[in-house]
């Protein structure tokens, strides 16, 4: 798990650029060749443990570069819950250990593609990769020895993270330098990780985008 964090950490320096490398803002009501800073918040739906979907408050934060019709997309966000998910431990009776597991955080990046513009609403598709980390996971229960144990932790942590697919799906709405925009994603979460119950992860969001400055310098 701290590999993937610190590649979670890596992504985001290594392509977001830093406050102090953007250009002097000047005023910007254009979409086109533009970078966007932008808050969100909205839920997280997930199975843990094929008992039936929960539903998780997220929150977090996004960066979006702009073309005339397409875009990179940086974001991270987090899921705020305390569920219970399982691993396998044939010393157990059903072969299932309890495993409490608390909050989501996710690094992702991304292409959107902005196909046609309708006024001054932009609906786009997006596909891209997120890198998904449990915050905390704990095996509840005792174990019959300490090999039982050593095997269930080993478990427990190779399936806290995961990097996963994500196909997203919005519109965002332009007003001069700021936007709102509305946006659902999927991702396949089902297999070696603790998010067992169900094949996918849906995540649904809304927030704002301010336009910071031009993403690309222009020749003087």
């Amino acid at each position: 798990m701290r590999i993937v964090r610190k590649l979670g950490y890596t992504l985001l320096v290594a392509i977001v650029p830093t406050v102090a490398s953007a250009q002097a803002a000047q005023p910007r009501n254009s979409f086109d060749d533009s970078w966007y800073w932008g808050a969100k918040g909205g839920v997280a739906s997930f199975d843990p443990n094929g008992s039936g979907r929960v539903t998780a408050p997220s929150m977090g934060a996004e960066w979006l570069i702009t073309r005339s019709r397409a875009a990179l997309y940086i974001s991270i966000d987090q899921a705020m819950f305390d569920e219970t998910a399982g691993v396998y431990d044939p010393s157990v009776q059903g072969s299932v250990r309890p495993v409490s597991i608390s909050d989501l955080r996710r690094y992702g990046a991304g292409l959107y593609a902005f196909p046609v513009a309708i006024n001054n609403i932009r609906p786009y598709l997006g596909f891209g990769l997120s890198i998904n980390v449990i915050q905390d996971a704990d095996p509840k229960g005792t174990f019959v020895s300490s090999n039982s144990q050593d095997s269930v932790f080993n478990a427990v942590q190779e399936q806290t993270s995961k990097v996963s697919a994500v196909f997203t799906g919005g519109a965002q709405v332009n007003f001069g330098r700021i936007a709102l925009f509305g946006q659902a994603s999927a991702m396949p979460t089902r297999n070696n990780f603790l998010f067992a119950g169900a094949s996918h992860t849906f995540v649904l969001e809304a927030g704002l985008r301010y336009n910071l400055a031009r993403a690309i310098e222009q020749l003087k």
